[in-house]
């Protein structure tokens, strides 16, 4: 017996959409592509960013200290703040960090310049802007240019962990879990703490697993000790 024809209706895939496509189809045909896994203990960062609201005008969200702190581990990891092509690295000369952003029409990758060298204020001064300019669809295309590396949040959206696609011609972007009581060990004892599952995903023609470890751990270092993330 033939089977009745489904009903449906049409909606034309927007710009923004086929873009996103085309970026994503293009990093998983052409990049090597592995991911690593762990878990980062963030009750000091939120105590820390408890304290700055007493001092930072706008006080940074978490996923300005993210930035922050990414930006301060890559220091000692040079190859991940890099572009890659068929024939060689580009290591690049500052550090740039995209974030994503949600809109109506799609994800977009607004980049903070220099995030090693500005202060928490000026971040997140920066990132407030960008996000107004990005979900009002008038975030240029030369504000979403030079990043070397990117950083993906879902954590505010409820999600525990993912492994996000790298944005090429990067080699490293970075997927940032929930922040939720999580059990950890602390001086032998299991306590829950307040935790985020982090994923860094590589291009393994830019690194190898250890290097991927290296800096997780660093970056778990900035996380922890946020002292580190430098002036407010």
């Amino acid at each position: 017996m033939p089977r009745p024809e489904e009903s449906y209706s049409v909606e034309e895939h927007t710009r923004v959409r086929k873009a996103i496509g085309e970026r994503v189809l293009q990093s998983v045909n052409e990049i090597p592509q592995f991911h690593l896994r762990t878990l980062v203990d963030m009750e000091a960062l939120l105590a820390f960013r408890e304290d700055l609201k007493c001092s930072a005008d706008p006080v940074p969200t978490l996923n300005d200290l993210m930035i922050k702190a990414v930006a301060v581990a890559l220091g000692d990891f040079p190859r991940l703040n890099a572009w890659c092509d068929d024939d060689e690295l580009k290591i690049l000369d500052n550090v740039n960090i995209g974030f994503a952003v949600s809109t109506d029409q799609g994800v977009l990758l607004p980049t903070v310049r220099e995030a090693d060298t500005r202060s928490l204020t000026e971040i997140a001064e920066e990132t407030r802007e960008l996000i107004d300019l990005a979900r009002r669809g008038r975030l240029r295309a030369s504000l979403q240019m030079g990043a070397g590396f990117t950083i993906s949040n879902l954590g505010p959206a409820g999600v525990d962990s993912f492994a996000p696609i790298i944005s090429p011609p990067q080699v490293a972007i970075l997927g940032v879990g929930s922040v939720k009581p999580q059990p950890m060990v602390l001086d032998g004892e299991v306590v829950a703490r307040k935790a985020a599952q982090l994923t860094l995903v590589l291009d393994h023609r830019a690194a190898d697993g250890a290097v991927g470890a290296a800096f997780l751990r660093a970056l778990d270092r900035a996380l922890t000790v946020p002292e580190l993330l430098g002036e407010v």
